[in-house]
C-alpha cells in the first residue's frame, strides 16, 4: 500500500508538472478589474514649458495606478480617443499619439522645471519629445515613452510606480483647441496560459487532486475487502 501511495503522489505532481509545461506561457488578456479613466486637456502638459509663454497650459492627466488595482510587474492596456485644432481653430483632426510617464507619487512642479515629474521612473522605449516651439529649448526627459495607437497601447508598470502622467505631444500648447477632453483609459491585463484561462487550469488540477484521492480510497478499500 505504501508502495501505491508513492505511485499515487508520484502521479499527482506529475500532473501538475505537465499542466504549468504546458500551458506556463502567459499572454495578456482583458481584465475585468484593474482599470482607471481619465480625462487629458489638449494643453495639459507635465514636460518644461517656455515661462515666459506658459499662459494658458493646464496640467497633465494623472492616473492613479495603486488606489485602482495596477501595480508594479502588470501589465496595462492603454485606449483613448480625442480630437484637436493644434492652431486655435476648430479643425479638429482625431489625436494618434500621446506620451506618458510613470512616477512614484503625483508630484508636479513648475513648468520652468525640465524635470517636471520628481518621481518619474523609466519605462517602456525612450521617446526623444521636441523643443520648445519659440525659444527652442530642451524638454526631454529620459523616462517617458510614447503611447501610440489610439486602439491599443501596452507596457508593463515598473517598479516603485504608482501613478502614469500623460499628455498630448506638442511643443507649443496655449493655442490647442478641442471640443471635449481626450478620454483615456487604462486596463490592467490578466495573465492568461497559451490562450487557456490560468482559472481553468487550477480547476482541473484541483480536480485531478480530488479524483486521486477517491482513487486512492477505493482501492485501499478493495485491498482490504480481498484480504479478508
Amino acid at each position: 500500500m505504501q508502495y501505491f501511495g508513492r505511485k499515487l503522489l508520484f502521479g499527482f505532481m506529475l500532473s501538475i508538472f505537465l499542466a504549468v509545461s504546458l500551458f506556463g506561457v502567459g499572454f495578456p488578456v482583458n481584465a475585468a478589474n484593474g482599470s482607471v479613466e481619465i480625462t487629458v486637456s489638449v494643453r495639459g502638459v507635465y514636460m518644461y514649458v517656455d515661462p515666459n509663454r506658459s499662459y494658458d497650459v493646464e496640467l497633465p492627466g494623472i492616473a492613479d495606478l495603486a488606489n485602482n488595482g495596477i501595480s508594479a510587474g502588470d501589465t496595462i492596456l492603454i485606449t483613448f480617443e480625442g480630437s484637436v485644432d493644434n492652431y486655435g481653430g476648430s479643425d479638429y483632426h482625431s489625436i494618434e499619439d500621446l506620451i506618458g510617464v510613470f512616477s512614484s507619487s503625483n508630484e508636479l512642479l513648475s513648468v520652468t522645471e525640465v524635470d517636471r515629474v520628481p518621481g518619474a521612473i523609466n519605462a517602456g522605449d525612450d521617446y526623444t519629445t521636441s523643443q520648445t516651439h519659440f525659444s527652442q529649448e530642451t524638454t526631454d526627459i529620459p523616462e517617458d515613452f510614447l503611447i501610440t495607437p489610439s486602439t491599443g497601447f501596452t507596457i508593463q508598470v515598473p517598479q516603485n510606480a504608482k501613478y502614469l502622467f500623460i499628455s498630448m505631444l506638442d511643443s507649443w500648447y496655449p493655442d490647442n483647441t478641442s471640443p471635449n477632453q481626450i478620454t483615456v483609459t487604462i486596463e490592467k491585463q490578466e495573465n492568461q496560459t497559451n490562450g487557456f484561462p490560468l482559472e481553468y487550469i487550477l480547476a482541473i488540477v484541483i480536480i485531478a487532486a480530488i479524483l486521486l484521492i477517491i482513487l486512492f480510497f477505493v482501492l485501499k478499500r478493495r485491498k482490504k475487502e480481498t484480504e479478508e
